[in-house]
């Protein structure tokens, strides 16, 4: 049913949403390794239950898929979140925002799914409402945008998204996506538990606060194990750009939750454009959905 890829895409982008919420939180007090180390674990430790048969009656298939496995864990989990937390280092909230949405578009051009005049028109009017949306409807901030390291590490996190969504279309079909999706979150948890056992970082868990560990365990057990759950099965059922699309209403989930959890009230320009992003969204996703419906009436 292509409703329910709409709504795992949806609850995704609202659970990828809330990351900046966290990171807000946490920048500071833990390294972007370190986040990323207990981010990954907890979430191995989340899924075990649910994979332990799957692992055990088909423990062959990990090594068979290894590499296509190593390469998703590269680009769209460890790699990517690994690229935005240093980016906060030096890029600015603008500049990261801008340019996190150049995700899709690399999608897009990456993908070999067709796209159509309308579809292409509403990804420039999402675009358009995005950045209405990131810069308060001042489009005159756009004179000062300049580039920093950390806008590097954003315009390579947003490719690595894109490739992770393309990739996700050529999985295999003999290994169930549950066991695909924990040995890749295993390999991001042993590759950043390195470096945190080389630091003597791992011994500092015991200080950390109940706020900083329920938020750890929130990142693990719904921000990763849930939430790209949900993304890979709507790959599946949607399709690369549809749900790629949806990725452009990020900025608006998050402007929602600043309002909510940060008590940032939103202005006039940033509610009407969120409203021209949910216009340009729908100009792509629905001339897709149409098609499979006639198509699926056939």
């Amino acid at each position: 049913m292509k409703l329910t890829g709409y709504l795992l895409a949806v609850f995704t982008v609202m659970m990828w949403s809330m990351n900046l919420i966290y990171a807000k939180y946490l920048a500071g007090r833990l390294t972007p390794e370190e986040i990323s180390f207990y981010r990954w674990a907890i979430a191995v430790i989340a899924m075990f239950p649910f994979v332990f048969h799957e692992l055990k009656n088909n423990f062959r298939l990990i090594f068979k898929h290894l590499k296509f496995i190593f390469i998703m864990a590269l680009s769209g989990i460890g790699g990517l979140n690994l690229l935005v937390y240093h980016a906060g280092y030096t890029a600015s909230a603008t500049d990261m925002s801008l340019i996190s949405i150049l995700g899709p578009v690399f999608l897009v051009l990456l993908s070999h799914q067709r796209v159509s005049f309308l579809q292409t028109v509403g990804i420039f009017i999402t675009i358009f409402g995005v950045v209405m949306i990131i810069l308060n409807g001042r489009f005159n901030s756009l004179s000062a945008f300049h580039f920093v390291s950390g806008d590097v590490f954003m315009l390579g996190s947003a490719f690595l998204f894109a490739l992770y969504s393309l990739f996700q279309q050529h999985a295999p079909k003999n290994m169930p996506p549950l066991l695909m999706l924990f040995t890749a979150i295993f390999l991001c948890a042993a590759g950043f538990g390195v470096p945190v056992l080389v630091n003597g970082s791992f011994m500092n868990i015991a200080a950390y606060s109940a706020e900083i560990r329920t938020i750890l365990i929130i990142l693990g057990v719904v921000n990763s194990f849930l939430a790209y759950l949900c993304w890979d099965k709507a790959m599946v059922k949607i399709g690369a750009v549809s749900a790629g699309a949806l990725y452009y209403t990020m900025p608006v989930f998050t402007m929602l939750f600043s309002y909510l959890f940060l008590g940032d009230k939103p202005d006039t320009a940033k509610i009407l454009g969120m409203g021209i992003v949910c216009i340009g969204v729908l100009m792509i996703i629905l001339p897709n959905f149409r098609t499979k419906q006639t198509d699926k009436s056939r």
